[in-house]
């Protein structure tokens, strides 16, 4: 009787034994896949990181170049003028030039 009774105590141990192996063996496959995502995320983190990085040196050579062309910009506004008043007063000059050689 004592060794039916304690076939029995074993055999329910043993099933709950199956039944927390088989919780633990779902949760070690979800361990498993949590981990994987984390790597997964982390490689896209340092993707976007490096993203980021050529953003900002992309950025910081477009501000020197819209600042240089700044520059140009005036340059050339003041040479347009300067040509503008050339050609303004080359009638006056051609009239100036041709009497000093007529004489």
């Amino acid at each position: 009787e004592a060794l039916r009774e304690a076939e029995i105590l074993v055999n329910k141990l043993m099933e709950t034994l199956d039944e927390k192996r088989a919780e633990l063996a779902a949760v070690e496959a979800k361990l498993a896949a949590l981990k994987e995502s984390l790597r997964e995320k982390i490689e896209m983190k340092e993707r976007l990181e490096v993203q980021v990085d050529q953003c900002e040196k992309k950025l910081v050579r477009a501000e020197k170049l819209i600042g240089g062309l700044g520059g140009e910009k005036d340059r050339w506004s003041q040479s347009a003028k300067d040509l503008q008043f050339k050609y303004d007063n080359l009638i006056g000059d051609v009239l100036i030039s041709s009497g000093v050689v007529a004489t």
